[in-house]
């Protein structure tokens, strides 16, 4: 436990040093081929103890609070997506696969740190939970669609990997291990795939893990909760390095400005995000309701993002550049994350 805390603690740093761990593996060694293997481990060491600490018993409290939750989906699943295209549009173009990064982090909102950050601000709990958990089923239904649809704008042709698809040999066909075929046409279906082993088994496990420790009562599951999100944070570091370790990864040891050019459009990103929150906040909502508002619509699920990228990579490597633009959220979202629990504190 000493050591999960260093490491919840100084996250940040920790996430960089597997950021340049991973990239000196890489220029020592040329890096390691991906393989399925990290799907399974992202899952089993990020993705599934990340949702453990969100209460699914609270999806009861939805109903209560469906007006703040309503005005959250709108938030996050139109207004923030169409500013993740607008800033990609005019910064990102001729780098697509980073454009499509930041798409994918702009449809996945909440995660298991909006309930930390809300409850050191003081924010309506329940609502804070009925918002991350509503937009998280909005998340899996949505995401198949809109990532399909942002790798078939900003990819023209997405030419699958070589080798044998247990799926296709199903399926005959109809769904695929990949993304696509050398034409460019991208189904709905083959991104559904990933959401389903990424997220939806994951949280199934979560649930019925929360069913087991709570058999032993609600202080129980409530003394457990923390070890959960530690240990994310562990498998965080442990995936990153993995991921910047891979063969594919050369390309920014050769190219730095591909890490630089990320750094603007996050910024406007979140930036754009943040005052959207706020202004809300500030004009409508200025009460503990509005800060569990601000918190479901500004921070955004890291955790999975990353997940999907890595089933992405799985379907087509070329897509690995993505991952630096996720990975380097965690140093925009973090430190900010300060900066407004003072303010919504003050």
């Amino acid at each position: 436990m000493k050591f999960l805390n260093v490491i919840q603690k100084y996250l940040f740093f920790f996430v960089a040093l597997a950021i340049a761990a991973g990239l000196t593996v890489v220029e020592l060694s040329g890096g390691f081929a991906f393989t399925p293997l990290i799907c399974f481990l992202a899952a089993v060491l990020m993705i599934y103890p990340s949702l453990v600490p969100l209460d699914l018993n609270k999806l009861k409290n939805i109903r209560e609070n469906y007006k703040i939750i309503l005005l959250s989906i709108i938030f996050n699943f139109l207004l923030i997506p169409l500013l993740a295209v607008v800033i990609g549009y005019f910064f990102l173009s001729d780098h697509p696969t980073l454009w499509l990064g930041l798409l994918l982090i702009s449809i996945l909102p909440g995660g298991g740190m909006v309930t930390t950050w809300a409850s050191k601000s003081k924010a309506d709990m329940a609502a804070t939970v009925s918002i991350v958990l509503a937009n998280l089923l909005v998340a899996i239904l949505v995401a198949p669609f809109f990532i399909s649809a942002a790798v078939g704008h900003t990819i023209p042709a997405v030419v699958p990997q070589g080798g044998f698809c247990p799926i296709d040999y199903a399926t005959g066909g109809q769904v695929s291990c990949f993304l696509g075929n050398a034409a460019g046409q991208i189904s709905p279906w083959k991104i559904a795939l990933p959401v389903l082993f990424i997220i939806v088994i994951p949280l199934l496990l979560a649930y019925v893990t929360q069913k087991q420790l709570k058999k032993k009562g609600e202080e129980h599951f409530q003394a457990l909760k923390p070890y959960f999100g530690k240990f994310s944070n562990l498998g965080l570091v442990i995936i990153i390095f993995i991921l910047m370790s891979l063969n594919n990864n050369r390309v920014f040891l050769a190219h730095p400005d591909l890490i630089l050019g990320s750094v603007l459009p996050l910024l406007l990103f979140y930036g754009g995000v943040l005052s959207f929150s706020l202004l809300v906040y500030r004009i409508f909502l200025r009460n503990e309701r509005g800060k569990a508002f601000v918190w479901g619509t500004y921070l955004r699920y890291i955790t999975l993002a990353l997940g999907l990228t890595i089933s992405l990579i799985y379907q087509n490597s070329g897509l690995s550049v993505m991952t630096v633009l996720v990975i380097l959220s965690y140093f925009i979202q973090i430190p900010a994350s300060f900066l407004v629990a003072r303010h919504l504190s003050d």
